[in-house]
């Protein structure tokens, strides 16, 4: 019997069942999350020996950060009830937390509700925010009539753009949005059961995202959060994922190297304190951003911008927790060519495919010390629509190769 961890990538598992259909689909992420544990950890979805990328440096035994392997048996990206009953996890010991305690944590309105009490709500969103119980969607002419009164009390910059997202969910899957205060429309009622069945909903208004943040970190009641790092989301203008950037030291510490980095990590310290109170230990992120208001807005009007670092509490792995710990994999081989000493730091990006032109242009574009490090691993596409990560001397040395791939 190996050693090694069981894995079983449910990428989506918020919608329980519904991502068995997408397994196949989300295999090369579920790799990528495969390299960060032990040369014996299997994915439940593939038993032979998840593929190392040459370029990452000789295979190692061990996992990337000690914890992953804690107890080995199953890993699952998210704890679900679904997850523990998969038959192909049968006979496997389940370490994590229980799937009743990731949900009470998961909930994007218990990050919210904490965010309130700690005051990590920007003045601007503080009376906007609607958190709706499932119950309260289920009759569509009750909900309408509920989500009119509260947008009436906006101020028109919040009314003009709204949406209503899943209270469990990821990467925007199954929200809706509206214009002009207006919520009795086709898309929202339509929208109304399947909101209800994801427990619910968040109303909020439609923001100007100017940069999107994430801190990554483990949740432990007995030894405290363990920071992890904490990196700039490049994401599409709807919020889909397209790839991380960030700066690394000689000891692997990743910052984001925004100017909010500290209020992130201070909200970040305070969301794990909470989480661990509700029982949940593990693997655990932060997300974030900074956003514009209209200039017609007469709140927060001596800022240009305005940093709301609690957006939603993710119970669970995430692409933020794979570029922290591949970043790492990769410091062996390339420490000296980068010249990466105690005292500075390189910048690097990571990309779920290419950006435009190809990695090998990127690079090339990238001045003089800058390395790629493929990640595909032979399934049959080109190497320039796989993953990879590009370190580069400065931020600066990215930043073109950082909006393409956002934007890709």
């Amino acid at each position: 019997m190996s050693r090694g961890a069981r894995l079983l990538a449910n990428l989506g598992g918020e919608e329980e069942t519904r991502w068995r259909g997408r397994e196949s689909s989300l295999l090369r992420v579920a790799q990528l999350w495969g390299l960060l544990f032990g040369d014996e950890s299997r994915l439940l979805s593939d038993p032979r020996e998840i593929p190392w990328p040459p370029a990452l440096g000789a295979r190692p035994r061990e996992p990337v950060f000690p914890w992953l392997e804690d107890g080995a048996g199953l890993v699952c990206w998210l704890e679900t009830r679904d997850a523990r009953a998969d038959p192909r996890a049968a006979g496997l010991a389940a370490p994590g937390p229980s799937p009743e305690d990731v949900a009470r944590v998961h909930d994007k309105a218990f990050a919210h509700r904490c965010a309130l009490r700690d005051g990590f709500v920007p003045r601007s969103l503080r009376d906007l925010i609607g958190v709706l119980e499932p119950a309260e969607l289920a009759d569509a002419d009750a909900a309408v009539r509920r989500l009119t009164r509260l947008l009436e009390c906006w101020p028109a910059w919040a009314r003009a753009r709204f949406t209503l997202k899943p209270r469990f969910g990821s990467s925007g899957r199954g929200r809706v949005s509206g214009v002009e205060g207006i919520a009795d429309t086709r898309e929202i009622r339509g929208a109304l059961p399947r909101l209800a069945s994801l427990g619910g909903a968040l109303l909020e208004p439609w923001l100007d995202r100017s940069l999107d943040l994430s801190a990554q970190f483990r949740v432990d009641p007995e030894e405290g959060t363990l920071m992890l790092g904490t990196l700039e989301q490049l994401v599409t203008p709807s919020g889909s994922y397209r790839g991380h950037r960030g700066w690394v030291d000689s000891r692997g510490r990743v910052v984001s190297g925004s100017d909010y980095d500290e209020a992130l990590r201070e909200a970040a310290a305070a969301l794990a304190s909470a989480a661990a109170r509700e029982g949940y230990f593990g693997p655990a992120s932060l997300d974030a951003f900074a956003f514009r208001l209209p200039e017609q807005s007469e709140d927060d009007c001596d800022a240009p911008e305005v940093f709301r670092p609690v957006v939603e509490l993710n119970g669970r792995f995430t692409l933020g927790t794979i570029a922290l710990g591949l970043v790492r994999r990769a410091l062996g081989e390339l420490k000296a060519p980068l010249g990466l000493e105690p005292g500075n730091r390189r910048a690097f990006v990571f990309g779920l495919s290419a950006p435009p032109g190809g990695w090998q242009a990127a690079a090339s574009g990238a001045g003089r010390l800058a390395r790629l490090v493929p990640l595909w691993q032979g399934d049959g596409a080109g190497p320039d629509a796989q993953p990879a990560l590009l370190f580069a001397e400065t931020a600066r040395d990215l930043d073109a190769t950082a909006t393409a791939v956002a934007s890709n």
